[in-house]
């Protein structure tokens, strides 16, 4: 049998700790080349996602025809005077009109605050 010393043994044990120590360290550390593949995959990824949304905005925007969204809702011309009116059975807000034209929008009282329109 071989005789054992202490300190002979409190030395291997520790100098074994230290290189599977740096070994899992090692291992556990992320790549350069991977990672700067993987940053350029993204960016490319990217730049073809924005491309073909350009693609489709612009399809879009060939089919459908441009609009004027104001139809005949909004007379034209400044407003001369707004009214309010609750608590009664026809909530409404009523704006009238420069040109002599009246707008009734219906109100309702939704948690605390009116919504008109």
């Amino acid at each position: 049998m071989f005789p054992f010393n202490a300190p002979a043994v409190r030395s291997l044990a520790l100098g074994s700790i230290a290189v599977i120590t740096a070994s899992l360290l090692g291992a556990c550390q992320q790549q350069p080349s991977d990672s700067s593949t993987t940053d350029t995959d993204g960016v490319r990824e990217i730049s073809r996602l924005k491309l073909r949304l350009d693609q489709l905005e612009r399809r879009i925007d060939e089919a459908v025809p441009s609009s004027d969204d104001r139809g005949d809702r909004v007379p034209p011309g400044p407003i001369k005077s707004v009214t309010f009116r609750s608590g009664t059975a026809d909530d409404r807000l009523r704006i009238y009109w420069e040109n002599g034209q009246v707008s009734d929008l219906p109100c309702t009282l939704e948690q605390g605050t009116w919504a008109c329109g």
